[in-house]
């Protein structure tokens, strides 16, 4: 399986997140949480489990940004992205280390991909 090494994160992601990366973020987490039902490693389901917490966070805090519109939520949100798409980066380089334990390490991958891709400087 071969996968692209997406370029630096921008250090400002626009926030509340547009649809396509808030739509990325979503369908990653799905992806995260189809590989968890459908393995019992114990190893990937660690690294799955930490980062579908991490996805959701975001998920979450974009939500709070769209409901408050405020500083304090964006800052957040922010730190959280920059956090969760460094474990991003670690989980993708764990899968590809260990793909061949479980299936769907292509479609995760995939959804990794996209959402650092949406996020990537041109």
């Amino acid at each position: 399986m071969s996968t692209s090494s997406s370029g630096n994160l921008p250090p400002s992601p626009v926030i509340p997140l547009t649809p396509e990366v808030r739509a990325a973020y979503q369908d990653l987490y799905n992806k995260i949480e189809a590989a968890i039902e459908g393995t019992t490693d114990v190893t990937a389901l660690q690294a799955l489990n930490a980062q579908q917490a991490q996805v959701d966070d975001v998920l979450q805090k974009d939500a709070i940004c769209r409901l408050d519109a405020n500083a304090e939520a964006f800052t957040a949100l922010l730190t959280q992205m920059n956090d969760t798409n460094n474990g991003l980066k670690t989980l993708q380089g764990q899968i590809q280390a260990t793909a061949s334990h479980f299936q769907t390490a292509s479609d995760i991958l995939g959804a990794i991909n996209k959402v650092l891709g949406l996020l990537s400087i041109p």
